[in-house]
């Protein structure tokens, strides 16, 4: 029998008697943790920094949905990240070129769990401080459909296990020139991130 991490159940202790459906409470959970590219996908990593990217953030929810039994796998699409970001007059020039200009190939994650014999896509990227700069929150969700994704998918992989090793692998794969523009992206967004959401500021600052 597989070991639920002490961090996990604390997570799960947190979060239940809320008046919401269980998924419903585990999700938005996740998603509010904010968003950062550190290159940390340790799930549990996520948990105590109180930060992650998509693919920790989306492991994290796969784990905690499976560990509250319900049947989740973590997903990867090919897609062009910068074409979902709404520009902001507030990014700087490097990152606003990035955004407007070319096709920046990332590897995106979410969710596909089956709720009331439905298979659901759940995105769980963008916190709510994000909300108010025109990113795709999806805060509404309510446990029914499927949330908006936070890229458009290009092409889409079969789920796997191990997904740190599987997006390593991946991006290993890129043109050295495609993963330095990735890497730049997202070091910029990351850091445009920390100044401009406050919940991410009172988090990190705790």
């Amino acid at each position: 029998m597989k070991v639920v991490p002490k961090s996990y159940e604390t997570f799960l202790a947190e979060i239940d008697g809320k008046k919401k459906a269980r998924y419903v409470s585990i999700y938005h959970a996740v998603r509010n943790i904010p968003y950062g590219a550190t290159g940390e996908r340790d799930p549990i990593a996520v948990l105590e920094n109180y930060r992650g990217s998509c693919s920790g953030k989306h492991v994290l929810l796969r784990d905690l949905l499976r560990v509250a039994g319900y049947e989740a796998e973590a997903i990867t699409i090919l897609t062009h990240f910068n074409k979902a970001i709404p520009l902001r007059p507030s990014f700087s020039d490097e990152l606003s070129s990035m955004v407007r200009d070319g096709d920046i190939q990332d590897y995106h994650h979410f969710v596909r769990t089956r709720l009331d014999g439905q298979w659901l896509n759940l995105d769980a990227t963008w916190h709510d401080a994000l909300r108010a700069h025109g990113f795709p929150v999806n805060a509404d969700w309510d446990g029914r459909g499927h949330t908006t994704l936070a890229a458009a998918a290009i092409e889409e992989y079969p789920a796997v296990e191990d997904l740190a090793a599987f997006k390593q692998e991946l991006i290993a794969a890129l043109p050295p020139d495609a993963r330095e523009r990735r890497q730049s992206f997202f070091d910029h967004l990351t850091r445009w991130i920390e100044a401009e959401t406050p919940t991410f500021k009172m988090r990190t600052m705790e």
